[in-house]
């Protein structure tokens, strides 16, 4: 049974990726997970129980008003997150939120600075960020190794998500391909490259109220393009990341559907060399860098900012794909 006596966390709804993966990545830090909050008495007891957490409620000042609790950690569906982030910000914890935050940009932006006027960190789990993989390349092209970036390209199927093992209604809900892929395909495109969408085109195939299979390009404010392919309509297709310079290509295979690490090689003079990268896990990744919030700036988590920026840019694809021409990117 975990114990008081370390810092504790308070785990704010009951997701798949609490449960399998991020309450041992804040377990890792020697940190303990002391109360889940659900607006559910069964899912919070079951997963308090099946986790060994101490203590479950679903009244968020339990859990908020206990002085053992420093961090908050977001695992809500999307429409619940917003109500969690402004109660953390109003107890003045520092909470870490998995992505996107918000379902419209706008209230995300608000929730922001409702974090900033409180003065906590507002932290978002983008799991693509936390790749090993990417960070190697991140570092590789901050360093210059491929030249000047000129084009980013992504193409995947399906959205990161772990298979459901708590509730069979976490199966129910309607996939929004913008929220559930768009919005990290965005995130991870900035955060490689370090250049912000100014305008974009896209193309959707549409399969009931939404589309299942969109491509996009965005113009960056770097001069660079990057392009995307997502699809919910294909099985099977190894997912694929290239960051093309004008001295050497950037491409990794497999890292982004969640099952495996995946592979990078970088092609130079009309040669593939492998680049060898340490696995490592994300998600402890992720809480190991959110702690440290306090003590140095992040070094690569992405903040509430950037999930309004990529909120904003998908939003412009939605756009985009529905009236059939480019869209630029409000500030």
């Amino acid at each position: 049974m975990a114990t008081h006596g370390k810092t504790g966390w308070s785990v704010m709804g009951t997701g798949t990726i609490a449960s399998e993966q991020m309450v041992a990545g804040i377990r890792a830090q020697g940190h303990t997970p002391l109360w889940v909050v659900s607006r559910r008495k069964l899912d919070a007891a079951h997963f308090a129980q099946d986790l060994d957490i101490p203590q479950w409620t679903t009244n968020l000042s339990n859990a908020l008003g206990d002085p053992d609790v420093e961090f908050i950690y977001v695992s809500a569906r999307i429409g619940r997150r917003g109500h969690y982030i402004a109660a953390a910000a109003e107890a003045r914890k520092n909470v870490l939120c998995d992505g996107p935050i918000s379902e419209s940009s706008k209230t995300a932006a608000a929730l922001v600075r409702m974090c900033d006027t409180a003065g906590i960190v507002l932290a978002v789990h983008h799991p693509f960020r936390a790749s090993a993989i990417h960070q190697t390349m991140r570092r590789l092209i901050v360093d210059g190794e491929i030249g000047k970036v000129q084009s980013t390209l992504i193409t995947r199927e399906g959205p990161y998500k772990p298979t459901a093992k708590r509730r069979m209604d976490d199966l129910e809900s309607d996939s929004d391909i913008y929220l559930d892929m768009s919005v990290d395909d965005i995130d991870l495109a900035r955060f490689l490259t370090g250049a912000e969408p100014q305008e974009v085109s896209a193309l959707g195939a549409n399969e009931g109220n939404g589309p299942n299979q969109i491509s996009y390009a965005f113009k960056l404010d770097d001069g660079s393009i990057f392009q995307t392919f997502e699809s919910f309509a294909i099985m099977d297709m190894e997912s694929t990341v290239v960051v093309a310079g004008d001295r050497g290509t950037l491409i990794a295979h497999g890292t982004l559907n969640g099952k495996a690490s995946g592979t990078l090689m970088r092609r130079h003079g009309a040669k593939n060399e492998l680049v060898p990268v340490r696995d490592g896990d994300s998600h402890v990744a992720t809480v190991e860098d959110f702690v440290s919030a306090g003590e140095r700036k992040m070094s690569w988590l992405a903040r509430g900012s950037d999930n309004v920026a990529a909120l904003r840019a998908a939003e412009a694809v939605a756009t985009a794909a529905t009236k059939r021409r480019t869209i630029a990117i409000r500030p």
